[in-house]
């Protein structure tokens, strides 16, 4: 009878989104959870749904919310003692997942995952993109559930390209000659006015867009035996590759260049192309802050020397910790916030879904401005790879090397024989994790 009350419970929470006090005591009447998020859209977002769920599940639920360095440190040091009174948490698996899997602070949820007692098939798991579950997979166990999603995508100058005969790059060869034809100097001063592309170029912060040219190119952080693979061919390419387009097209001072600053560059019209986040399509279009509305189009990243595409996905989850008491209420409370009706409207509100319905829903049609951007980030989605920082515990650390090897690229070094001991120092830092 407690099986087949949950199942009702979780259906109608699920499927018709009403306040299900009114059919009996809940199991869990009297549970209190404790919830420690980071301070983020999709927080806003939840918290103020809190009481539907409170109201339907007698569940009462504790948030504890922090600016996202002071939610790190917290999140580490409450895993680590050793309580038990934390039950969920965020997090976003390409920055700690794979720590937090291996020290066995996250519990696998396979097993709730696969219970129809525990798991209507109305949740649906098989909806969320095949990336971003993969993103939360470690050693073949789902540690947690996406509940929003991010990507890159090439945008561009739709009005430059035409007129200019130019055809939405679709390899990585026709990307470096679009930058190459756009990159160009208008009163014939010796300065470049428009730049052909514009990427991040600033040491670790680069990294997080590099990530996709390396695979992209056929490349990896490690080989399948687990070695790093930054020497291989593939890898030399992408960082020539990457370092090239920065310092031939690109703006001045690349290694100076972050999110912000490439954003900028593009949205007064000073470039023609920009990698990078899908969700800076907002900022693209907004009238206050850009030059260029209406004017941008969307696209996968082009594809490399052997027609791959291979995108990254991140994305922020939620994990059951594994020392909570717990764990059965905590799981009722992830399927709840990620339900579709509540990922939907969240993905409605602005917040990109990581579930395929929310972005085939007549709701969001309805309201689509720009179907190419929806195409080319729910193709990546599906397809892009998780594992966007190098696969270690300290990641910043990391980062910093790799950082360096593409700072090298754009000054046109010769990077190779740099790269056994940027391998030492990775292996180092391994060895510390």
């Amino acid at each position: 009878m407690k099986r087949l009350f949950i199942i009702t419970v979780i259906s109608f929470v699920l499927v018709l989104g009403i306040q299900m006090a009114a059919l009996g005591e809940s199991p869990y009447e009297g549970t209190t959870l404790r919830l420690l998020f980071n301070r983020h859209v999709w927080q806003e977002f939840i918290e103020k749904k809190i009481p539907e769920f409170e109201k339907a599940t007698g569940i009462k639920l504790v948030v504890e919310v922090f600016p996202e360095d002071q939610f790190r440190a917290k999140r580490l040091i409450e895993v680590t003692s050793g309580i038990a009174d934390l039950d969920v948490f965020m997090i976003m698996p390409g920055q700690a997942g794979l720590h937090y899997a291996t020290e066995g602070w996250t519990y696998p949820l396979d097993d709730f995952i696969n219970n129809p007692e525990m798991t209507p098939p109305e949740w649906d798991f098989n909806d969320f993109f095949g990336g971003l579950k993969q993103g939360g997979n470690f050693s073949g166990k789902q540690h947690s559930i996406s509940i929003q999603s991010e990507t890159s995508l090439l945008a561009y100058r739709k009005d430059l390209l035409s007129e200019n005969g130019i055809d939405v790059p679709q390899t990585m060869k026709e990307l470096e000659a679009a930058a190459q034809k756009l990159n160009l100097d208008y009163d014939g001063d010796g300065k470049i006015d428009l730049h052909g592309i514009t990427l991040r170029g600033r040491r670790a912060a680069a990294t997080s867009q590099f990530v996709d040219f390396l695979y992209t190119f056929g490349g990896a952080w490690k080989d399948a035996e687990g070695n790093w693979a930054l020497g291989k061919p593939e890898a030399i390419q992408a960082f020539n590759f990457y370092g090239k387009l920065l310092r031939e097209y690109g703006p001045p001072g690349a290694t100076d260049i972050h999110w912000y600053e490439s954003t900028s560059y593009f949205m007064t019209g000073k470039a023609a192309m920009i990698y990078d986040a899908n969700n800076f399509n907002i900022l693209y279009e907004d009238p206050e802050k850009s030059e260029i509305v209406g004017k941008v189009g969307y696209s996968v990243i082009p594809a490399g020397p052997t027609n791959l595409r291979l995108p990254h996905v991140s994305h922020w989850d939620l994990a059951i910790h594994s020392n909570s008491k717990k764990k059965e209420a905590a799981w009722q409370f992830i399927l709840w916030a990620t339900n579709k009706e509540n990922i939907l409207e969240a993905h409605l509100a602005g917040i990109p879904s990581p579930r395929n319905s929310s972005w085939e829903s007549e709701a969001f049609l309805a309201e689509n401005a720009y179907p190419d951007w929806t195409e080319a980030t729910t193709i990546s989605y599906e397809i892009g790879n998780p594992v966007w920082n190098p696969p270690v515990v300290n990641v910043p650390e990391a980062r910093d090397v790799v950082g360096d090897i593409i700072v090298s690229a754009i000054a046109g070094e010769d990077i190779e024989p740099l790269i056994p001991s940027a391998i030492q120092r990775l292996l180092s830092i391994e060895a510390r994790d």
